[in-house]
């Protein structure tokens, strides 16, 4: 496991990664397992676990089980975990089986496992890459990809999963990884011909941050998250005239000349760029429409409370990117007694006013006796890395280095092993 690293530091050699796959909240009892080659692995466990057969079942009731892949170059053999959750708590959730490179640790943590991908770095990476986006996209976009995903696991800053001695999930919480079965020549090649490149700022490994679009405009990180303001996860206008004047009156709904926009990102294409989790939509501008009685039913669900009526929502702060982080909800209960919540970050936003996940907290609102209407920009938090900004520069014939320092302003690359 990666101890923290952001000081003032030089790092030698590709650290190993741990990579959560099963969690325990997953609340999996028994885990299924094949190989393509089980010659390739030994395993290491007090249970009686035979690894000739093509499949295997693993209980909690093993106890620690190791499954070590003796050879150590990456290939087409891995080890297929089967049913594996996808976006968990998203819109696009989903289980999936996933082929992992390196070896595989389980144990069970409070009655539930444990699956744990023991990976090189760069294994690692080969594979973010095609899981966040398509291995069909340009060169720059993988290579991009693959260095704001390496800066942000060596800078550890967030350490969400360290009680489980992890350094990251296999989830959109931390970066998406699903395995072999994605991986391209040009992946690959993207990992390879970048190898332990980093964002660094005053010296330091960013902790660089991306989501899938940012709408026209990428959101300052301590709008998003408590934390200070960080030179490097600063908005930025996301197109080739950085001095556009912003018509606000009309954001929602119009198409600038921005790099995530159909201009630069055709909307009809977008689909062959996609990762394979990622559901098929209008990421730059999108609305939705819900009748009162439509929005009652998961908005009570959400806050654990029977409502009857919306009577209003208004945005109390917006960031630069028109996201929002502060809101209010005035709604009536099923007695018809008048309330009022506020919502005070971008995340429970989302996870309140949909029934499943909002697409981002860049939005407006139309409301009428019948209806509520949003409009909204861009997908996900909205900052540092805008993937469909930098496909659409990539697209165009901008550099690696170009997409990076457009997004990570102040920052620089360099080649750390």
């Amino acid at each position: 496991m990666i101890e923290k690293l952001n000081t003032q530091f030089i790092i030698q050699s590709e650290p190993i990664l741990r990579i959560g796959i099963i969690l325990p909240l997953d609340h999996r009892k028994i885990i299924e397992l094949s190989f393509s080659d089980s010659l390739q692995y030994k395993i290491d466990s007090k249970a009686p676990i035979n690894l000739t057969p093509r499949k295997l079942k693993i209980s909690v009731d093993d106890g620690d089980v190791k499954i070590i892949k003796t050879n150590p170059e990456f290939d087409e053999h891995g080890i297929t975990i089967h049913n594996v959750p996808a976006g968990r708590g998203f819109h696009w959730q989903k289980a999936i089986d996933v082929t992992l490179p390196g070896s595989v640790e389980l144990s069970n943590h409070d009655g539930y496992l444990l699956l744990t991908n023991v990976v090189p770095l760069e294994q690692y990476l080969a594979c973010v890459a095609v899981s966040e986006m398509s291995g069909a996209c340009p060169p720059a976009l993988l290579e991009s990809q693959t260095i704001t995903a390496r800066s942000w696991v060596l800078a550890a800053a967030e350490k969400k999963h360290s009680d489980l001695n992890l350094d990251a999930c296999n989830d959109d919480c931390c970066q998406r990884y699903q395995g072999l079965r994605q991986i391209t020549d040009a992946s690959i090649k993207a990992a390879d011909d970048s190898r332990g490149i980093a964002l660094l700022y005053d010296n330091q490994i960013c902790d660089a941050r991306y989501s899938k679009s940012c709408g026209g405009i990428s959101e300052d990180a301590e709008h998003v998250w408590d934390m200070s303001p960080t030179p490097y996860l600063t908005s930025v206008y996301d197109g080739p005239d950085s001095e556009n004047k912003i018509d606000w009156d009309n954001w929602f709904t119009d198409n600038p000349n921005v790099f995530c926009g159909p201009n630069f990102a055709n909307e009809n294409e977008l689909h062959k760029y996609l990762g394979n989790v990622d559901k098929e939509g209008h990421y730059f501008r999108w609305h939705l429409d819900f009748t009162q009685s439509e929005f009652c039913k998961f908005f009570s669900e959400n806050i654990d409370e029977d409502v009857s009526r919306i009577t209003k929502i208004d945005a109390l702060n917006r960031g630069k990117s028109g996201r929002i982080n502060h809101l209010y909800l005035d709604y009536q209960n099923k007695e018809g007694t008048p309330k009022t919540l506020q919502i005070n970050n971008e995340y429970d936003i989302r996870r309140i006013l949909h029934p499943s996940f909002l697409y981002s907290s860049a939005f407006i609102i139309n409301m009428d006796e019948k209806h509520i209407e949003f409009f909204g920009a861009g997908w996900g938090h909205g900052v540092g890395l805008c993937q469909i900004g930098a496909l659409g520069m990539s697209l165009h014939g901008y550099t690696t280095e170009q997409i990076l320092t457009h997004y990570f302003k102040n920052s620089q690359l360099k080649k750390l092993y």
